[in-house]
């Protein structure tokens, strides 16, 4: 019992989806409209992608790239600032949350054996805000643009004239706030890494093609999940031990949740009273509540502005830190981090939300009503 309640306490972000999709299927109870809540393509390409990132752990793989930045970059300011434009370039074809879930274990290593973990929150935070801002700009950088840019049939020049400017003065942001970290000197701690394999990081490299590959819609999850879990088992079969499968669970419970609201009448009438008039502000209150892609798809229902839909759910991930999935996986990845380290007040996860909050509101104050007058613009 000791050891269940611990669990949950080390991860309370699942234990916090988790009762809230038990207290949502009170209100709905379950059904077989529950299967059409999730996914799967996400499900299946975040597990994927969770085993592949274990495989280069456990081959020091993200050691090996640390030093070789660190070699490329000389200070704390360059360093941090590709971390997280890696990210933020990534997520244009990679997908936000694929990014993060790739980029955030590289930065933690190349923070940590540069002596630089005092700036872990806040290029762990950059790092979340680049992959939703820099992902807004193409149809497949964000889960939301997919579905919006594929159920209005939105042409691609069209996409990318919606979303050019509020794209370019995120950019702007994100440099801007990157210019105050210190041009500190690094030093790295040149550890002997034993473990590297370069035949296992050509095979895991090809995997996570394969996995970009199920994100772009290319190739079928299943086909893909069958091609991976075979490699995986022969090249490290110990690599699913390592894995942290709360992050799949933690979506799954958010999907159920997210899928109950959305057949609350009271929510539902809630929504249809302003969606037509305040598609805009709508859309962004409800990212906040629901997140950003179970918003897209409810709003979908009722409004024809599939404009101010498509920026409102792209500039709501600056909000609370439930506003995006990949605010969940930023924190997750924190609190792995806080616990590892043994992080003490200074940068306890209390510290980290408290943070993130402030970035993403000044951000919003900021962003959000420049990128409504862009769209007056267009």
């Amino acid at each position: 019992m000791k050891k269940i309640i611990a669990f949950f306490r080390t991860n309370f972000i699942f234990t916090v989806a988790v009762v809230a999709a038990i207290i949502s299927c009170f209100f709905v109870p379950i059904d077989k409209e529950y299967l059409g809540y999730f996914d799967i393509d996400t499900l299946a390409c975040i597990t994927l992608l969770l085993v592949i990132i274990a495989g280069f752990s456990n081959i020091q793989f993200f050691h090996k790239v640390a030093k070789l930045l660190v070699k490329k970059f000389k200070n704390a300011r360059s360093i941090i600032l590709c971390l997280i434009f890696i990210t933020y370039v990534s997520a244009l074809v990679n997908a936000n949350d694929m990014s993060l879930l790739t980029f955030l274990p590289l930065a933690y290593i190349v923070l940590k054996y540069t002596n630089n973990l005092k700036y872990i929150a806040f290029t762990f935070i950059m790092q979340n805000i680049a992959s939703n801002l820099g992902g807004m700009i193409t149809p497949i950088g964000n889960p939301q643009n997919l579905y919006i840019f594929s159920f209005y049939n939105i042409g691609l020049f069209e996409f990318f004239k919606i979303m050019a400017i509020p794209t370019l003065i995120a950019l702007v942001l994100i440099i801007v706030v990157c210019m105050f970290v210190k041009k500190e000197p690094l030093e790295f701690k040149d550890e002997e890494i034993t473990k590297f394999s370069k035949t296992k990081a050509i095979i895991y490299g090809i995997l996570f093609v394969i996995t970009i590959l199920v994100v772009l819609r290319v190739i079928p999850w299943w086909i893909a999940s069958i091609i991976i879990l075979i490699t995986m088992l022969i090249c490290d079969a110990k690599t699913f031990l390592t894995v942290d499968y709360t992050i799949t669970f933690t979506f799954v419970a958010f999907f159920i949740f997210s899928g109950n609201l959305s057949r609350i009448p009271a929510v539902v009438n809630l929504m249809e009273s302003f969606i037509n008039e305040y598609t805009f502000i709508t859309a962004y209150i409800s990212c906040q509540f629901i997140s950003n892609v179970p918003t897209a798809v409810l709003l979908s229902k009722f409004t024809n502005n599939y404009a101010h839909l498509l920026v409102s759910v792209n500039v709501a991930s600056l909000g609370i830190i439930f506003s995006s999935l990949s605010g969940v996986i930023a924190l997750k990845e924190y609190i792995k981090v806080a616990k590892k380290e043994k992080f003490r007040k200074g940068r306890s996860v209390w510290y980290y939300i408290g943070m993130d909050t402030l970035f993403n509101v000044v951000g919003a104050i900021i962003l959000v009503p420049l990128s409504y007058l862009s769209l007056l613009i267009w």
